[in-house]
C-alpha cells in the first residue's frame, strides 16, 4: 500500500509540473489517468462477473465503463483541444457535471444491491440508454448551460455540484449502513475515495476560469479519489477474494487429500478405456486403504490399467458393473467376496463425468460375520420357542383332557362348574399367549430389505376372500420402504383389524407424504374409529390377545428398522395409523441399483 501511495503521489508532482508548460497536457494528463483507471475496473469487474455475488461491486464496476466514457467526451472537448470546434468551455462542463451525477447516483444505488444478485447485461443496457440520452441532450443544445465565456460558471452547474455532494453524502451514510458486507480495509478505501470527491466537487463550484488553480486541485483530487476506488474495488474487492480463494482451495484440496488418504473405505477413481478392443480400466486416483486391500503402494496403482495388475490374460474385475454405470449414470451397489482370505466386500460404483467412475469399497467381513452369527442365533431361538411351544401345547391338551375327566366322575355341581370354567379360561389365556409367540418366530431371522407397498397391498387384497368387498385405495406409487421380511403381515393385520373392529368399514386408503422428518404412510378406513378411552391401550401387547399379534406386535417389527408406529385417527371418522419410516428408509423410485 505504500508503494501505491508514493507512486500516485509521484504522478501528481510529475504532470503538475508539465503545468509550467501547458495547462492543457496538465489536463490532459489528469483526466487520462481516470479514464484508464474507469476502464480497468470495468474490464476486471465485468470478467468476474459471474463469480461476484456482491451487487455493489458489480454495479460500481459497469457504471465506471459508462462515466469513463463520458470523461473521454470531456477530455476532447476541453478548450484549447479543437476537436469540436463549433462548441465552447460550456461542452466539457456540461459533460464533467453529467459523469459526476452519473457516479454520484451509481454510488447512492450501489448499496441497495449489495445483497443481490444482479443481470449484468441488463444494468449494461440500462447505462447505455441513460448515458446515450445524456450525451444527444448535450450535443443537441437541450441540456443546461454550465459554463458561459466571460462569466464563468452557471447557478445550474455550481447548484449541481452540491446537489452531487449531497448525493455522495448520502452514498456514504447507505455504506456504513451495509458496512458488515465488506472488509474494513474497503469500507475505509471507498469512504476516502467519496470524501475526496466530495472536497473535488466543492473545488470546481469555485473556479472562473478552466485553466485556473481551483480547476487545478480539483482534478489532483480527483485522481486520488479514481485511485482510492480503483484500490478498493479492483486490488482489495476483487483480486485478494480471489487470492484468498485459491489460497482457500489450496487448503481445502490438502484437507481433502488428508480425508481421502486417511479414510476406512478403500477409494478409487478411475477412467473406463479402450485399447486394443479391449475394455479396460486405468486408475486415476487411490487411497492407502485401497492400495492395501490390493497388497500394494498407491503409486503402484496410479496410471496403471487393470490387465497391468490382474494380467493381461484377465478380465479385471467387477467390469462389467462399471460399463453399467457408465451406461446408466446410476450409482451401483454389490457385494464381493475375496475368496483367497473369504473377506467381504460392499462396493459402491459412480458416476463422475464422461468415461470417469469412482468406487468405495468397504470391508464388512466382520459385520457379515456377526449377522450370520445373529441369524443363526434367531433360528435357533425359533427352533428352540416351536419345540417349547410343542411341549406347552402336549401339557395344556392333557390339562384341558383332565379337567373334562374330572368334570365327567362328579356330580354336577354349579359351585364346582364355576371354578372349572377358571381353571379352563386360565388355560385359554395361556394357549393364546403361546400362539401369539409363534408370530415373533420370523422376526430377525433375516435381513431387512427393500419392499414395494403396492406389491404387498395387491397381494394382501388377493390373498383372503374377506377383503374381497373391500375397496382399497392405493396412492403409493413406486414407494418403497427398507423393513423386515414380516411387513406384509404387519398390513395384513391392519386390514383385518379394520373388517374385525370398524364394523362397518368399506374402504381404506393408503397414500404417503414427504416431510422434513421422513415419509409418513397413512393408513386410514372408513370405519367406527378408535374410542378416546382406549386409545393408549391399543398398542399393549396383552390387548389383543384373542385373535391376531395385535398392534403391538405391528410396532415392534416395524422398529427393528426405526419405524415410529402412531394412531391419529378420530372416533365416529375411522381409523388412522401412521407410519413414520426415517430419511435413508424409503425411496421412490430405484436410483441405485442393489445386487
Amino acid at each position: 500500500m505504500l508503494k501505491y501511495i508514493l507512486t500516485l503521489l509521484l504522478f501528481i508532482i510529475g504532470i503538475s509540473l508539465t503545468m509550467g508548460y501547458s495547462y492543457l497536457l496538465f489536463h490532459i494528463f489528469a483526466e487520462f489517468f481516470s479514464i484508464i483507471i474507469a476502464g480497468i475496473i470495468f474490464v476486471i469487474t465485468w470478467n468476474s462477473r459471474d463469480k461476484l455475488d456482491n451487487g455493489y461491486l458489480l454495479l460500481i464496476g459497469i457504471s465506471f465503463f459508462f462515466i469513463g466514457g463520458i470523461d473521454l467526451l470531456h477530455t476532447i472537448a476541453y478548450e484549447g483541444m479543437n476537436v469540436f470546434v463549433d462548441y465552447d468551455a460550456n461542452l466539457p462542463t456540461q459533460m464533467w457535471i453529467v459523469a459526476r451525477y452519473l457516479q454520484a447516483a451509481s454510488f447512492v444505488i450501489a448499496p441497495l444491491l449489495i445483497t443481490r444478485r444482479i443481470n449484468a447485461k441488463t444494468i449494461f443496457g440500462t447505462y447505455f440508454i441513460l448515458t446515450a440520452s445524456l450525451i444527444i441532450l448535450i450535443f443537441s443544445g437541450s441540456f443546461p448551460d454550465c459554463y458561459i465565456e466571460g462569466t464563468g460558471l452557471t447557478s445550474f452547474k455550481i447548484i449541481s455540484e452540491y446537489f452531487i455532494c449531497l448525493f455522495l453524502f448520502i452514498a456514504i451514510y447507505l455504506l456504513f449502513k451495509k458496512k458488515n458486507h465488506f472488509s474494513r480495509e474497503v469500507l475505509l478505501l471507498l469512504y476516502g475515495a467519496l470524501l475526496t470527491t466530495i472536497l473535488s466537487e466543492l473545488a470546481f463550484t469555485a473556479y472562473i476560469s478552466v485553466y485556473g488553480p481551483a480547476n487545478y486541485l480539483g482534478h489532483v483530487l480527483k485522481i486520488i479519489a479514481f485511485a482510492l476506488i480503483y484500490q478498493a474495488i479492483v486490488v482489495t474487492g476483487l483480486r485478494k477474494p480471489f487470492d484468498t480463494m485459491f489460497r482457500t482451495l489450496s487448503q481445502s484440496e490438502a484437507k481433502y487429500r488428508t480425508f481421502f488418504n486417511n479414510m476406512d473405505e478403500g477409494v478409487a477413481v478411475f477412467d473406463l478405456v479402450e485399447h486394443g478392443g479391449i475394455i479396460d480400466y486405468q486408475f486415476v486416483d487411490v487411497n492407502r486403504r485401497y492400495a492395501s486391500m490390493m497388497g500394494m503402494r498407491p503409486g503402484d496403482i496410479i496410471g496403471k490399467k487393470g490387465t497391468e495388475i490382474y494380467g493381461k490374460d484377465t478380465t479385471p474385475p467387477h467390469l462389467q458393473y462399471f460399463q453399467s454405470v457408465l451406461n446408466t449414470k446410476e450409482s451401483l451397489r454389490f457385494s464381493a467376496v475375496h475368496k483367497p482370505d473369504m473377506k467381504h466386500y460392499a462396493v459402491s460404483v459412480f458416476f463422475i463425468e464422461e468415461k470417469r467412475l469412482a468406487t468405495v469399497v468397504t470391508d464388512v467381513t466382520a459385520l457379515k460375520i456377526s449377522e450370520e452369527a445373529l441369524i443363526r442365533a434367531n433360528k435357533k431361538l425359533k427352533l428352540l420357542s416351536q419345540v417349547t411351544r410343542h411341549d406347552i401345547n402336549n401339557d395344556l391338551s392333557l390339562a384341558y383332557a383332565s379337567i373334562d375327566l374330572i368334570q365327567s366322575k362328579i356330580p354336577v355341581n354349579p359351585e364346582t362348574d364355576e371354578y372349572f370354567g377358571y381353571l379352563r379360561s386360565s388355560i385359554d389365556a395361556i394357549n393364546s399367549k403361546v400362539d401369539f409367540t409363534r408370530n415373533y418366530e420370523q422376526m430377525g431371522t433375516q435381513k431387512p430389505f427393500w419392499q414395494s407397498l403396492s406389491r404387498i397391498i395387491a397381494e394382501i387384497r388377493k390373498s383372503n376372500p374377506r377383503f374381497s368387498g373391500i375397496d382399497f385405495h392405493d396412492s403409493l406409487d413406486s414407494l418403497e420402504i427398507f423393513a423386515d421380511l414380516m411387513l406384509p403381515k404387519v398390513f395384513a393385520n391392519l386390514v383385518d383389524n379394520s373388517i374385525r373392529h370398524g364394523k362397518k368399514v368399506s374402504a381404506i386408503y393408503i397414500s404417503y407424504q414427504i416431510t422434513k422428518d421422513g415419509c409418513r404412510i397413512i393408513y386410514e378406513d372408513d370405519g367406527i374409529g378408535i374410542g378416546k378411552e382406549i386409545k393408549h391401550k391399543i398398542f399393549e401387547p396383552d390387548y389383543s390377545k384373542t385373535h391376531g399379534f395385535g398392534l403391538f406386535l405391528i410396532r415392534e417389527i416395524l422398529q427393528l428398522t426405526g419405524i415410529e408406529f402412531t394412531e391419529e385417527g378420530e372416533e365416529g371418522k375411522g381409523a388412522k395409523f401412521v407410519f413414520l419410516v426415517p430419511e435413508g428408509g424409503f425411496r421412490q423410485e430405484k436410483k441405485t441399483i442393489e445386487i
